[in-house]
């Protein structure tokens, strides 16, 4: 289910990266071949014919915007010559900078450094390594836990269930409904309600509905996120300590949608076993344990679902005295069931309407027992026998409803978790506060726990085996690319380490660990390393085979040749992200058409995409120095590997020709590069 839900994503991605990939072989080419030209080329003149057939173009479109949207085309015109001011006073000369002085002077820097890093390669990677190991020691004890969804989404409407005993009627149950929304009216925040609907007969809520007499539902439509005046989970916290307080005999249960598909309830136990009676009580010694621990006040709506069932008349009927009576059993019940049911005895007919004709006993004796005292049956001999000779009867529960699960008998215990509790933690509690419990269960009788945790973890269980299989088949094509088995290693460990980027990123910010938004943050951020870490080794591949430079300085001269693509692949991205991170809103079509922008912070999409944009941008900034500095010493390294493997394994024939020259430089032309230590070997 998860990986049908999310699988919009990577389809869109398919498509899209698709599309540009067209569009960077073909589309742009041809563009540049256009537009761009070398320096000291004749540049392109327009004729006055065409720039006379463009202008009058433009005016006559101009000419009709104003005529039907006039502030649209005023707007448009005050931003294109408000661009072109800014374009000129402040974007080229910060980009004459940073192309003449700034990039120069980072590139000369990160020149520096990557020698230095070449140069003590194992402290890099003990360093490396060392923050990788405070990393994983800094998110454990730091860290704010792991959800499924993300847990801080606003609502946008929110359910007051009103659930009376079983058998309620209908009208009983709307006299609940009515007395609940006399309590919302008392709500300082009302003013945020964009409307009210009650409904008697239905519990609706996040799990599912249920229809009966004794079920209603009262659902508050919030306005829009920038609209409110009070939080969405202010108002939820004051309807389940304030709403329905005051009601005895009803139970009153305030529920939010669910974040992402549908999916049980945070804190979901199954006890499973044989006995119905035995389950029950399990069931309410579970709720009784729960609602006395500290625990109980991050849990709302505690409860079984192995309750006490519908109350039902039962009839015992002597079945031997009956037969020698002239009565039967079928006949017995029909008799009953018609004077408390009633039975149809024909149709009234006015005009194009029917209406059924029931009958049966009266209200007031319909609602007597005692009054079945007095009724009587009539044998097929005509003889009226009283039903006190033949039945006895008395008022029982019936079942509520038996459910298995493996062949077992099962009851719930389930109950949502309270805003501003994260329901990992919250379920881990409850785990504690029900450790003796789960100790003292009965033999043949076990608990497990399902609803979200087990969504959690079959959603975990395929973003890692998705994670693996996407690491798995970039590498078979890094393989293929680079007929080499340790440079692709290179690209993929990068991959991994970007995960420290990840967790600082949700240390830093308090964010807990989304294992759908995050994990889909972190497959994300693997095909952006990737695509850096080629760039930078293709070309270190292209300076060794094209230009022939030895193997120290090709990482130094691709290094910062690819400098500046790298860079700029990073901060476009991140920039990108920024606002999604942040949760910044912006309605062009609304300032452009009402002069009405609506900026405002937060809301649904943000809290819903904000945890994969931190993923992502705290990532991809650490990433990026694995991708400039790491990677040129870990292939700096398998060069080292290389020559040892050349030097001890090799072909029958040649192992005297290797004793003569131990480092193979007269066969391959190599010689000592001054630039390192003595001990890289570079081609001459």
């Amino acid at each position: 289910m998860i990986g049908e839900f999310m699988s919009y994503l990577p389809r869109t991605l398919i498509i899209t990266l698709s599309s540009s990939l067209f569009v960077g072989l073909i589309i742009n080419p041809t563009l540049c071949s256009i537009f761009m030209r070398l320096p000291g080329e004749p540049r392109v003149v327009l004729t006055r014919e065409f720039k006379f057939a463009l202008w009058g173009l433009f005016t006559l479109f101009l000419i009709m915007w104003l005529i039907f949207q006039p502030l649209t085309a005023f707007l448009l015109g005050i931003t294109a010559v408000g661009l072109w001011w800014f374009n000129g006073r402040v974007l080229e000369p910060a980009g004459s900078w940073v192309r003449d002085t700034g990039m120069p002077r980072t590139i000369g820097r990160y020149e520096i450094a990557l020698r230095w890093s070449l140069g003590n390669r194992w402290k890099v990677l003990a360093g490396t390594g060392l923050v990788l190991i405070f990393t994983i020691g800094l998110f454990g004890a730091f860290n704010a836990g792991s959800e499924l969804f993300p847990e801080d989404i606003p609502p946008e409407t929110v359910w007051v269930q009103i659930e009376a005993p079983t058998g309620t009627r209908a009208d009983i149950t709307d006299v609940f409904t009515r007395r609940v929304e006399g309590d919302l009216s008392n709500y300082a925040g009302r003013s945020d309600f964009e409307s009210v609907v009650a409904t008697t007969g239905i519990r609706m809520g996040s799990s599912g509905n249920d229809t009966g007499e004794h079920y209603g539902t009262i659902a508050v439509n919030l306005k829009d996120f920038q609209d409110r005046d009070v939080g969405a989970f202010e108002t939820l916290e004051w309807m389940r300590s304030n709403v329905g307080t005051d009601i005895a005999g009803a139970s009153i249960k305030v529920d939010k949608p669910s974040n992402g598909p549908q999916s049980g309830l945070p804190i979901t136990m199954e006890i499973a076993g044989e006995n119905v009676e035995v389950l029950r009580d399990l069931g309410e010694r579970a709720v009784q344990v729960l609602s006395n621990a500290s625990v109980a006040v991050k849990l709302d709506g505690l409860e079984s679902d192995l309750s006490k069932g519908r109350p039902e008349l039962e009839i015992d009927i002597d079945r031997e005295k009956a037969k020698l009576l002239g009565l039967s059993t079928a006949k017995i019940g029909r008799t009953i069931r018609t004077a408390i049911n009633g039975t149809d005895a024909s149709e009234f007919r006015d005009g194009e309407e029917e209406y059924d004709i029931v009958v049966r006993l009266a209200a007031a004796y319909r609602s007597d027992l005692s009054s079945l005292e007095d009724l009587t049956l009539v044998t097929e001999s005509g003889d009226q026998i009283p039903l006190l000779a033949v039945a006895t009867w008395r008022i029982e529960e019936s079942p509520s409803g038996i459910k298995r699960k493996d062949l077992d008998r099962v009851v719930t215990v389930s109950a949502d978790v309270r805003a501003g509790h994260n329901a990992n933690a919250v379920l881990e509690e409850v785990q504690a506060t029900l450790g003796e419990f789960v100790e003292d269960l009965p033999p043949g009788y076990r608990i497990t726990y399902a609803g979200q945790q087990q969504d959690q973890k079959e959603s975990q269980d395929f973003l890692v085996g998705a994670f693996m299989m996407a690491v798995f088949l970039i590498g078979m094509i890094l393989v293929s690319q680079f007929d080499s088995v340790f440079k692709p290693a290179i690209i993929l460990s990068t991959v991994l380490l970007s995960t420290i980027g990840v967790l600082i990123g949700l240390v830093i910010f308090q964010m807990p660990f989304g294992i759908i938004m995050t994990g889909v943050g972190v497959i994300s951020l693997a095909g952006i390393v990737v695509n850096n870490a080629i760039v930078l080794m293709d070309y270190i591949h292209i300076l060794r085979e094209r230009d022939g430079l030895g193997e120290h300085e090709s990482l130094v001269v691709g290094g910062v040749t690819r400098f500046r693509p790298v860079m700029l692949t990073a901060i476009t991205t991140i920039m990108g992200l920024i606002p999604l991170a942040i949760g910044l809103n912006f309605d062009f079509e609304g300032l452009y058409a009402r002069l009405s922008p609506d900026i405002y912070w937060g809301g649904v999409q943000a809290a819903w995409w904000g945890p994969m944009a931190v993923a992502v941008i705290a990532g991809l900034a650490f990433a990026t120095f694995l991708t400039l500095v790491l990677v040129p010493v870990m292939y700096s390294l398998v060069d080292d590997l290389m020559h040892f493997f050349r030097r001890h394994v090799t072909k029958e024939g040649k192992a005297d020709e290797l004793a003569r020259d131990p480092g193979g430089t007269e066969e391959r032309g190599h010689a000592k590069d001054p630039a390192t230590s003595g001990e890289q070997l570079v081609t001459v």
